[in-house]
């Protein structure tokens, strides 16, 4: 067997760190589970790439693979909230959102860490069985995503419906796997093991939603924000389970050092943002510049760390390689395909989205044609290459492919490093007067080019040798030990001190702060606009009695749970809703005409209340007054 000491464990705690430094600032400008797959990918082919072991450089393209899928899960997730809290002047409310942030985290990188271990531990043809359901359920969530493109307004309902009564969480993808798997299971006998696992993590899905928010009534962010996390809680345990029954302990620890490391990586992530967010002491020089940028590639950085750390404690302590026992090249090049362009068609398409619909740089049609059909022509443009040369290396005829199993890996690592780049410079260019472009490009491509300097750097590593023997995945070795229990024990003291160390930057609550608890908490100011609000009449000022005025024609106006705002005129019509009402700065705010882009009569009204009664500047396109509303008395 090769020596134990072979992988440096610097040069793979480094790289793991700076690809998921730069990935997840990367999914900042993205968002949502497409954009999580990009960090979960460089870091999956990151940490096989930066060891001395010959059996994961054959695995990379898989390993990157599992990346995406486990750090796609939590892409649900809403952060913002607890981010807002950890700024308050409040020690308990500083305290619960850096505890939040630590969930999170925690949660994203758990399962993100167990299903990579999966890539070490699985025989080839596991792994194939579990590519197969997984095939079929992207498939269905593709046909949905194009029904949503034909039939807008069933997609927006649909929405609607989400946001007003499952807390806007991903109830319905973990019905849809649900359903495809559980039908896969009936007609896949030889997969039914792989097709019951992704039935458990969907059904546990709903498990946790229902028992922590639906009737446990835990919100973490209410009262407009994702609550998906407690559905997360069921897919992290599922796994967990399955990995423990299966006696795999290598992946398990792999999974709880994520479990750990995750959440310390994005409380701390957030406290080292704190003196720029606060803009406390030399701090106050950066205006508040890249704060979230910091925030985000600190989190990847951290986390990274942490998976690199476990990693290395599975090359330092011989993990027996997984067995072969399959043709590796129908995965290899699946994973490819997966890598290179289902991940790109979910992420690049960002950028046309907002040149189209933020910036408005570009015009609906060029010749006669829709703008959306030119750059899904482009799409395919770009595709088609990449295709044939998957196709070819299928067939052994690709000659620009390099022969060792690490340049492959490499290869394949920095293009989706450089291409995503180039995607993200693409994406934010438009905006560049009013975003902090181009010092968030500028992160980007540092990180990009360090990266691409360490593994030009390592020809070492394409000539590790074979791998032979070892420790097997389920040997007591990996249990995680007291260490890591340790760890476990001083996290309530670490929230405490960081959260006093933010609190000690500050002179009361910074801009935007938020309260989570008492009284004045967010939640409940914001709640309070929903429901149904009946016009008295028209006033001069704030708290002036309401005189009656046959000649407004609006009667009532609702403001529903999902932000939009609904118009009822004295005719009985109630009007489609064009806008939508939100919570900024203190202030409810109606944006009249804010869903409608087209519309000229478009304006942001700061609404007030006093006495009971709803105050809106009035009419919406010059205010020279105020219309009073009174709260429906049926509500």
């Amino acid at each position: 067997m090769e020596s134990r000491t072979q992988t440096n464990p610097i040069f793979l705690c480094v790289l793991a760190a700076l690809v998921m430094a730069y990935g997840w600032g990367y999914r900042g400008i993205v968002g949502h589970e497409g954009g999580a797959m990009v960090p979960g990918a460089l870091l999956g082919l990151a940490v096989c790439l930066g060891t001395a072991r010959a059996d994961w450089h054959r695995r990379a393209a898989v390993a990157g693979l599992c990346g995406a899928v486990g750090w796609a899960w939590g892409g649900s997730f809403s952060y913002m909230e607890q981010t807002l809290y950890t700024v308050s002047d409040s020690f308990l409310d500083v305290l619960y959102g850096y505890s939040v942030l630590f969930l999170l985290g925690g949660l994203w990188a758990g399962i993100g860490g167990a299903v990579l271990g999966l890539a070490f531990t699985l025989p080839r043809s596991h792994l194939q069985r579990l590519a197969d359901p997984l095939t079929a359920i992207a498939a269905v969530f593709l046909l949905t995503y194009g029904a949503g493109l034909l039939f807008p307004k069933a997609y927006a309902r649909l929405g609607d419906f989400t946001a007003v009564v499952f807390d806007d969480s991903d109830w319905f993808a973990a019905s849809t796997v649900m359903a495809v798997s559980g039908v896969y299971f009936m007609l896949r006998p030889n997969e039914r093991a792989e097709a019951a696992l992704f039935f458990a993590c969907g059904a546990c899905w709903w498990l946790g939603y229902l028992g922590f928010t639906k009737f446990g009534g835990i919100q973490l962010g209410p009262p407009f924000r994702s609550e998906s996390w407690g559905g997360v809680v069921g897919i992290l345990a599922v796994l967990l389970l399955y990995l423990a029954r299966q006696r795999n302990r290598a992946a398990l620890m792999l999974g709880l050092y994520g479990l750990l490391g995750g959440g310390i990586a994005f409380a701390l992530a957030v406290f080292v943002r704190h003196p720029v967010r606060v803009e406390w002491g030399p701090f106050a020089l950066l205006g508040g510049t890249l704060q979230w940028k910091i925030a985000e590639e600190s989190f990847g950085l951290f986390m990274g760390l942490a998976i690199a750390l476990g990693v290395w404690r599975l090359a330092q302590g011989g993990l027996a390689p997984a067995a072969e026992d399959v043709p590796r090249k129908p995965l290899d090049l699946y994973a490819a395909f997966v890598l290179l362009v289902a991940i790109m068609w979910m992420n690049l398409r960002r950028g046309p989205e907002r040149w189209v619909e933020r910036y408005h740089v570009v015009p609906e049609t060029v010749a006669g044609v829709s703008i959306w059909a030119w750059f899904f022509l482009g799409g395919l443009a770009l595709s088609v290459p990449v295709l044939y040369a998957l196709y070819l290396c299928a067939r052994d005829r690709l000659y620009l492919l390099p022969e060792r199993p690490h340049a492959k890996g490499s290869l394949l690592l920095l293009l989706v490093l450089w291409v995503t780049v180039f995607g993200g410079f693409a994406q934010m260019l438009p905006g560049a007067e009013e975003e902090t472009f181009p010092l968030v490009d500028a992160t980007f491509v540092g990180f990009a080019a360090v990266v691409t300097l360490m593994l030009l750097s390592q020809h070492r590593l394409a000539r590790a040798p074979a791998t032979t023997g070892g420790v097997p995945s389920s040997d007591p070795r990996w249990n995680v030990g007291l260490p890591y229990g340790l760890v476990w024990v001083g996290v309530p003291a670490f929230l405490v001190l960081i959260s006093m160390a933010s609190m000690a930057m500050q002179d009361g609550p910074a801009s935007r702060a938020r309260l989570r608890f008492g009284p004045e908490a967010y939640w409940r100011e914001a709640s309070r606009i929903m429901g149904t609000w009946d016009v008295l009449g028209r006033v001069d000022g704030v708290e002036d009695v309401p005189v009656p005025d046959d000649s407004l024609n609006v009667a009532a106006i609702e403001f529903r749970k999902n932000q939009t705002v609904a118009v009822s005129l004295r005719t009985g019509e109630t009007l489609a809703p064009a806008h939508r009402w939100r919570h900024t700065d203190s202030v409810v705010w109606l944006d009249w005409n804010g869903l409608d882009s087209d519309s000229p009569g478009q304006a942001a009204l700061g609404m007030a209340f006093a006495k009971g009664m709803l105050y809106i500047p009035w009419p919406p396109e010059k205010p020279a007054g105020f219309l009073v509303l009174e709260r429906r008395g049926d509500q």
